[in-house]
């Protein structure tokens, strides 16, 4: 790999945590090129400015994310314990601190809610991303015969994320794990009396 090419991708990676802990408007220009250790036209020479960077910061730290969801899911042997998987993926997050600032999505919809259209738009592809992920699981559980052949794959998709990020948005704002766990604990009944086949 080029010593430019590596620059880049240390002040994405440093970018990253910064804007995910202190949204796109806290954290300026002057931060991440003390953060990354450059001066400020090393970053000119990788970026044309800060949504640039912003943007490809976001991109990183959904990866983040994926990656994490990837490797749970591999020792999963069915869709409800795919389902669980995902649930302990956001549990670490929280308790761990394994992706500094919590949920990338969650964090940048948020914030970008009005101002930031360019953001918003990451936000929505990352989300669309998520509920495919949790619509594929579901779907294949239909398949064999795990969950009830009557659920609306989308619907329960839409549940599962918002009882998952709302558990994120509390564990982050009382700064407790607590909630995270309730939401983790909300998600199991679900699936045990709405989604089990039995």
């Amino acid at each position: 790999m080029r010593k430019g090419q590596i620059t880049k991708e240390h002040i994405i990676r440093e970018s990253a945590g910064l804007f995910n802990t202190k949204g796109y408007t806290g954290a300026s220009l002057s931060e991440i090129i003390e953060r990354c250790g450059i001066r400020k036209g090393g970053i000119y020479n990788h970026f044309e400015n800060k949504d640039e960077i912003a943007l490809a910061a976001f991109d990183y730290s959904f990866s983040q994310i994926l990656s994490f969801l990837t490797k749970a899911l591999e020792n999963a042997s069915n869709s409800k314990e795919s389902l669980l998987a995902i649930c302990n993926v956001y549990i670490d997050v929280i308790e761990n601190d394994s992706l500094e600032g919590g949920c990338p999505i969650l964090n940048t919809a948020i914030e970008s809610d009005d101002g930031h259209p360019f953001l918003k738009e990451k936000a929505q592809q990352a989300m669309k991303t998520f509920i495919g992920k949790l619509t594929m699981i579901i779907q294949k559980g239909i398949e064999n015969k795990e969950f009830r052949e009557d659920i609306n794959t989308e619907e329960a998709s839409t549940y599962i994320i918002a009882v998952i990020e709302g558990g994120v948005m509390l564990s982050k704002l009382f700064d407790d794990s607590k909630y995270i766990r309730h939401c983790s604990s909300n998600i199991i009944q679900f699936i045990d009396h709405q989604m089990l086949n039995i």
